[in-house]
């Protein structure tokens, strides 16, 4: 399950991305806004964190881990590219992350229009 800003252009961008390279199509999204996201953030104690959520098997992963996982979810280069950028120092990994974080808004904006989803996709958007 991967938990994201809805109100991020950025992250309606990584989300676009994801379901058009995806190869599992098993992955739940929630907007970390609406009841369920916040609820997932209160019961993982990430109130504050400005970051993805990955949840897997009752465990959730922010940050660098976080978009590592995306990317080993999507396979091919992305997850081998996410790879390399593990090697470097945790403290670099999520720094970098940090950084990207506050910016996105500036690079991304906020979403243009809405996900253009198949009945499939749809379904697999919970809130």
């Amino acid at each position: 399950m991967l938990v994201f800003d809805g109100e991020c252009g950025f992250c309606h961008r990584a989300v676009r991305f994801i379901l058009a390279h995806e190869r599992r199509g098993d992955l739940c999204f929630v907007p970390r806004d609406s009841a369920l996201g916040r609820s997932l953030r209160e019961q993982f104690k990430l109130q504050r964190v400005e970051s993805l959520l990955w949840i897997e098997r009752g465990e959730a992963f922010v940050e660098w881990d976080a978009t590592a996982r995306v990317a080993a979810y999507i396979g091919g280069f992305y997850a081998r590219l996410a790879a390399v950028a593990g090697l470097l120092p945790r403290s670099l990994r999520n720094g970098g992350y940090r950084l990207f974080a506050r910016l996105r808004r500036r690079f991304g904006g906020r979403p243009r229009q809405c996900l253009q989803l198949t009945p499939a996709q749809q379904q697999r958007f919970l809130g």
